[in-house]
């Protein structure tokens, strides 16, 4: 299901991020910890995941970014 879909009513703002998702957005990133995004259309969940401290102002994982993904890379 596309982002955009899963929070049509609500804004995304006070949406909850599901963690698979929000996933698989920080695992594109590099060796650098730049998350690169691989779709215009993820901006917004792109955007929520650094409201929300995943991802820091610069565009770099954070703890907390690095904490998820890992739980979900090893699980």
């Amino acid at each position: 299901m596309p982002p955009e879909a899963m929070t049509e009513s609500i804004p995304l703002s006070q949406a909850q991020l599901p963690e698979p998702q929000l996933a698989e957005i920080l695992s594109h990133h590099y060796g650098d910890g730049f998350v690169y995004l691989v779709s215009a259309g993820l901006e917004a969940w792109y955007k929520l995941a650094i409201e929300k401290g995943y991802v820091s102002d610069d565009g770099y994982l954070t703890r907390k970014g690095r904490a998820l993904l890992a739980s979900y890379q090893y699980a």
